[in-house]
């Protein structure tokens, strides 16, 4: 294995292509949507809960609002990581 300059290099060459082979959309949905979009409502209900109380009138409103925009930012989190990863792959595939 070449030894790559940057931390995000060495990771790219050593796992994108298994990752890569998995499909985009896959990556997009498990990591982008479910698990980054995932945490960031956990997060956001907990910080409302801590904030508004369960009993407050628009909690469950909140909570609504919050769910399709983590999912939105999961999305496009996915999408912007895959794109990068790319972009990383390519070009240390063309060094070589």
């Amino acid at each position: 294995m070449t030894d790559y300059g940057s931390r995000a290099e060495r990771w790219v060459a050593q796992k994108w292509p298994a990752i890569r082979a998995r499909g985009m959309w896959r990556f997009v949905l498990l990591k982008g949507v479910a698990f980054w979009g995932g945490l960031m409502f956990a997060f956001l209900a907990i910080m409302m809960l801590v904030q508004f109380g369960a009993a407050h009138p628009r909690f469950p409103l909140l909570l609504a609002v919050a769910l399709p925009l983590c999912a939105i930012g999961g999305l496009c989190w996915g999408l912007l990581t895959w794109y990068f990863n790319e972009r990383i792959y390519r070009a240390l595939q063309t060094s070589r």
